[in-house]
């Protein structure tokens, strides 16, 4: 009994490696055209099956002196090497994931350029643009009311009272008023902004959504990109358009608009599943994107 045990011992080092090795070739060989697995794993399985069946008893006893010293140098040699190949992979990861952030940071900012140029399209018009020629007319048209106010209402003289005696002026009202109570339009109008003016300015004006959001001025104060309206609808790296797609849902008895956009060319490697940026949805009313930040 304990011989026998000692003779299925010998082969233990050996079935693991063989196992090993096996399992690493057949998982590099069924690795499909989307989820492809990568060299070294089959390099790893082949060694790893060769040590095994260089380990065998059986092949151990019919090895010379000679022959084991040249298997040994190549192992050592075969090591160093599937050693390299794996700093080198582990290197090649980490250029590829940094040039991957790149990547993705601009194509996510760019989509969120869309996304807040939708939101603005749908609270003004109550839907959003079905293409990006009609998005990008929506972002230079002059549509979008900005509230303008100057001077505070007290305590002498409140909101009310101030709009009861006609003091509540409109920006066009100025230079009427200026010459009635005889004072230039730019004192007037200092008047108001120090509070030395019974008047106050409350009134609603137009402007455009890009010059609001996308001058060169406004991005640097934000520390954003500069936006160029040409390359707006298409992915940053591959030139791609972008897919949109628009609809309606019901929610809650009220048809709601819905968006869907998508880069229609994910950065990746060949062969490998890539992660497809986007924000919205077809079948629910809501605009998140499917990134982390």
């Amino acid at each position: 009994m304990n011989k026998n045990n000692i003779d299925y011992g010998k082969y233990v080092i050996s079935a693991f490696l063989l196992l090993s090795g096996l399992v690493s070739v057949v998982k590099y060989l069924l690795g499909d055209a989307l989820e492809s697995q990568p060299l070294g794993m089959l390099f790893a399985g082949l060694a790893l099956i060769f040590v095994g069946v260089i380990a065998l008893p059986s092949v151990l006893d019919k090895i010379d002196t000679k022959t084991y010293k040249w298997l040994l140098i190549f192992g050592v040699v075969g090591s160093l090497c599937l050693s390299l190949s794996v700093v080198m992979s582990v290197n090649d990861e980490i250029v590829f994931q940094e040039t991957k952030v790149k990547v993705q940071a601009q194509t996510i900012q760019r989509l969120k350029d869309i996304r807040e140029s939708q939101l603005a399209h749908k609270s003004i018009y109550g839907t959003y643009a079905v293409d990006f020629d009609s998005l990008q007319s929506f972002i230079q048209a002059v549509v979008v009311p900005v509230t303008y106010n100057m001077g505070s209402f007290h305590d002498t003289l409140p909101e009310r009272k101030s709009f009861e005696n006609g003091y509540v002026i409109k920006r066009v009202d100025l230079d009427s008023i200026s010459d009635i109570i005889g004072v230039s339009h730019t004192q007037l109008l200092s008047d108001i902004q120090e509070d030395n003016s019974p008047f106050k300015i409350r009134d609603t004006i137009y402007t455009s959504f890009f010059a609001e959001n996308f001058t060169p001025e406004v991005r640097a104060s934000s520390k954003l990109p500069h936006f160029k309206m040409n390359e707006m609808p298409f992915n940053p790296l591959t030139g791609e358009r972008f897919i949109m797609k628009t609809g309606i849902v019901e929610v809650g008895g009220l048809w709601q608009p819905t968006l869907l956009v998508q880069d229609p060319t994910p950065f990746g490697r060949v062969k490998v599943k890539k992660d497809t940026l986007s924000f919205g949805s077809t079948s629910e009313a809501h605009t998140d994107g499917n990134w982390r930040n």
